[in-house]
């Protein structure tokens, strides 16, 4: 039993703040008092004079799936305040994984992780094997998990790029709604990844139609966050309403500064939405770059049928010559290299082979090297073996603040991690303490309660989370206690991996996972 007394309690719901206490008992809030609380003759008392105490932070948009058994991983979380993450997104889930073929399946989740840690073989045998194996890993956040769009796929078809037949088709919507039964979130797509960038509309709303009946939850990286953004929402909101599901926008953005001002005219398309009876999420993070695969630039067709494939046509010079051409111009797919205003826009994260140009943009290596630009893109690729992450500068904070503004935007981190002395995006390690600086404090955008809320009380509630997200009473004693004043995010895209300052203890049903 604990008692935290002496705390300023911001109780996730948005409602003011007040001094108060909280009681602890077998890993949930017994009692929320205001002012102080006698103590019980067992409790462990902490005094908690000069903090604020909120619900344990929730982060609607992970990839900490990838990497669950990663101490390096857990700490990204926890030093910032996360108990929760909703992981599995962007259509990149560990399970279904055909285990005839790990080191595909390996190479896939390594597109967005690299440095993932695999399950065992036998762990992936099935969603309720792959959940026991999830669950017993210790001192990691609660882990949430949405199903793949793209992970059914290759389980399935492979990196066949055309339509699934209706074997196929049932196949998919077996293993998904076999997830579902096991406690899956829902469905994730990411429909600029290979093979999910495959799927079709009707491909979507058939699998969706198993999330509705399952009563769960779409999570969607949209095919196009660039020159077709609006476009690609309105195939998103087709497919949410087609089927009957609620809806998460994932890592909502204009990508390229042709596209700033788009999200507004979108936003209102959302608004439109809603009324109509769409159930509609956004979830962001507070930063103007973002972070994904270095080789997602390259045409989708040299990247259908995988990495092995993709790594022959960048040592093919007929293939280069024509990538080349496509790339150094705006086209029909989601060039992210093109929307950051090329070479120098680009900044290499995490390599997993050759690490010679981390941290520095592709232009600068380059120079570097005395390479053209392109040809110095395609030579880190090549020893990377087709893989690594990218910090791509292609955001405005105009779009970002009204994005941030709107009464649906929840945060998540989207925190891409390689190894602990790798670089990666500062979002990893400080989203949501740079989210309280940026926006409260800076910006004066919200009260810290409403910036509170939108970041345990709201998260909770779009995602069915009915033990998380509140102090109070038979809730889960997931919390936060935070030194305000001193609260500062010291992760920048040169040293992102740094700990936020001001978090000054976590705990994780009621035991302490980080802090004094």
């Amino acid at each position: 039993m604990k008692l935290i007394q002496n705390a300023t309690i911001i109780d996730g719901t948005g409602a003011p703040a007040f001094a108060g206490a909280v009681l602890i008992d077998k890993g949930k809030i017994e009692r929320v008092a205001k002012g102080g609380m006698a103590v019980p003759l067992e409790a462990e008392v902490m005094d908690a004079s000069g903090l604020t105490l909120t619900p344990g932070f929730i982060d609607a948009h992970s990839h900490g799936d990838l990497m669950l058994e990663s101490a390096f991983s857990s700490r990204s979380k926890f030093s910032q305040g996360v108990t929760t993450q909703a992981a599995g997104q962007c259509g990149v889930s560990m399970w279904p994984a055909d285990t005839r073929d790990m080191p595909r399946h390996t190479r896939f989740v390594s597109g967005i992780s690299p440095c993932p840690t695999v399950p065992p073989v036998e762990a992936l045998a099935s969603y309720k094997a792959y959940r026991a194996y999830a669950n017993a890993i210790p001192h990691k956040p609660k882990t949430e998990l949405f199903t793949g769009h793209g992970a059914l796929r290759l389980a399935v078809m492979g990196y066949d790029a055309g339509k699934p037949t209706r074997a196929q088709m049932a196949a998919m919507q077996t293993l998904l709604r076999e997830a579902m039964a096991g406690g899956s979130l829902g469905l994730s797509t990411g429909l600029v990844y290979a093979p999910g960038c495959y799927g079709q509309t009707e491909e979507l709303i058939a699998l969706l139609r198993v999330v509705h009946d399952c009563g769960g939850v779409y999570a969607t990286h949209v095919r196009d966050e660039s020159n077709m953004v609006e476009e690609a929402e309105e195939e998103a909101l087709l497919c949410a309403e087609r089927a009957g599901v609620p809806i998460f926008i994932s890592h909502f953005k204009a990508a390229g500064k042709q596209n700033w001002g788009k999200p507004a005219r979108i936003l209102k398309k959302f608004d439109a939405a809603i009324a109509r009876g769409v159930h509609l999420t956004v979830d962001h993070y507070p930063y103007l770059a973002g972070q994904t695969s270095l080789n997602v630039s390259i045409p989708p067709r040299y990247r259908k049928d995988g990495m092995e494939a993709l790594c022959r046509h960048l040592c093919d010079p007929v293939a280069l010559h024509d990538i080349r051409a496509e790339m150094a111009v705006q086209s029909d797919y989601d060039n992210y290299i093109y929307n950051s205003g090329g070479f120098d826009g680009v900044m290499v994260a995490a390599c997993p082979l050759f690490k010679d140009a981390e941290g520095m943009t592709i232009a600068a290596y380059a120079d570097k090297t005395g390479q053209a630009p392109f040809d110095a893109y395609i030579d880190i690729l090549r020893r990377n073996e087709g893989l690594g992450l990218g910090v791509y500068f292609h955001m405005c904070e105009d779009d970002l603040l009204s994005i941030a503004r709107y009464p649906h935007t929840v945060l998540g981190t989207d925190g891409l991690l390689g190894r602990p002395d790798e670089n990666g995006h500062p979002r990893a390690f400080g989203t949501f303490p740079h989210a309280i600086c940026y926006y409260v404090k800076e910006k004066g955008l919200f009260t810290l309660e409403e910036m509170i809320h939108r970041m345990t009380g709201l998260p909770a509630a779009r995602l069915g989370l009915k033990d998380r997200g509140a102090v109070r009473e038979g809730m889960a004693a997931d919390l936060v206690l935070m030194d305000y004043p001193a609260l500062h995010d010291r992760a920048t895209y040169k040293d992102a991996n740094l700990t936020a300052e001001g978090i000054a203890c976590v705990l994780l049903d009621g035991e302490k996972v980080y802090g004094v």
